[in-house]
């Protein structure tokens, strides 16, 4: 594959100094970059580096053959790594799906998959956990997504790049990273316990329900007890995230500390990603779990409560 680029003067510094680490084996060329968030000028460097996989998401097939990173394989966030048998749940793909879609995507256990999208990286967000969840460990998210791939120079290509299929098998399932409904309801107004609402202000308030599978959800409101922090508000307005100093200031401020467990949750697990995300991966947080199923369920049970009030 023919590649051109041309990156900005400040990320051309970058990209150099990243290119003495192009000469470094391909096992240290993946760990060179301490941070599970990495930039535009280091992807360039490491776009072929052996054991490297650029995984392309929140695009339609059509999409992605149109312009995507080179070297990035395509994923449907929207039929892949989603659970078949309740697709109004969307909850996270069975052991035996992950591993056929990660076989196909050339995909092996000592990988480093680096995940993007074009939508803040909510999407690469939730990916990331789905990933983490069953227990594969060297996982980047780009960050920025494609915009700062392009605002930096980086060219896009139509030309889809061949991979050989591997025998991807899942060694761990971290049940810890996912809560139930059960789980939740025994959580509520908890000591050490901590809920965070990652839905728009209009759903956490009651103003708006909500929908499952485009039909409204049968309550609205916020379950009781949880604190609301938009998932957008975790990133700025070129959808790279937000620096850990002020997302640190802005959870303590919350009363949310990393001796809390902490639950969130939104629509139906994807927007919850990002705090869930945020808090493990940036924060250093040790336990915080994603309700899957999130108001796909809680807000069409009969045995749950919801507040229609953001003063609870």
């Amino acid at each position: 594959m023919k590649l051109s680029f041309t990156f900005r003067l400040p990320l051309v510094l970058v990209a150099l100094a990243a290119l003495t680490v192009g000469q470094m084996p391909a096992a240290v060329r993946a760990q060179s970059q301490p941070s599970v968030l990495v930039t535009p000028a280091w992807l360039e460097a490491n776009l072929t580096t052996p054991g490297i996989r650029i995984i392309d998401l929140g695009k339609t097939r059509a999409e992605f053959e149109a312009g995507h990173i080179p070297y990035a394989q395509f994923l449907d966030r929207r039929t892949e790594l989603v659970e078949t048998e309740n697709r109004g749940l969307s909850n996270v793909a069975t052991q035996d799906a992950l591993e056929a879609v990660l076989s196909r995507l050339g995909v092996d256990a000592d990988s480093t998959i680096v995940l993007y999208d074009s939508h803040s990286n909510r999407f690469a967000a939730r990916i990331f956990w789905v990933l983490r969840y069953y227990g594969h460990r060297e996982i980047r998210i780009l960050d920025g997504g494609q915009p700062a791939w392009q605002s930096a120079g980086g060219g896009l290509t139509a030309e889809a790049e061949p991979v050989a299929p591997t025998a991807y098998r899942v060694e761990r399932v971290e049940a810890s990273y996912r809560a139930d409904q059960a789980y939740v309801q025994a959580a509520i107004r908890q000591p050490g316990f901590e809920i965070v609402d990652a839905r728009a202000p209009q759903f956490y308030s009651g103003e708006a329900a909500g929908s499952r599978s485009s039909v409204p959800n049968a309550k609205s409101g916020h379950i009781p007890g949880a604190q609301h922090f938009f998932w957008a508000d975790h990133v700025n307005e070129d959808g790279t995230f937000r620096s850990v100093v002020e997302l640190k200031a802005r959870y303590e401020a919350l009363g949310i500390t990393p001796d809390d467990t902490v639950i969130s949750y939104c629509h139906i697990g994807i927007q919850a990603s990002t705090p869930w995300f945020v808090l493990t991966q940036l924060l250093g947080y040790p336990d915080v779990r994603l309700y899957d199923s999130s108001m796909a369920e809680w807000a069409n049970a009969t045995d749950t409560e919801l507040v229609a009030d953001p003063s609870d």
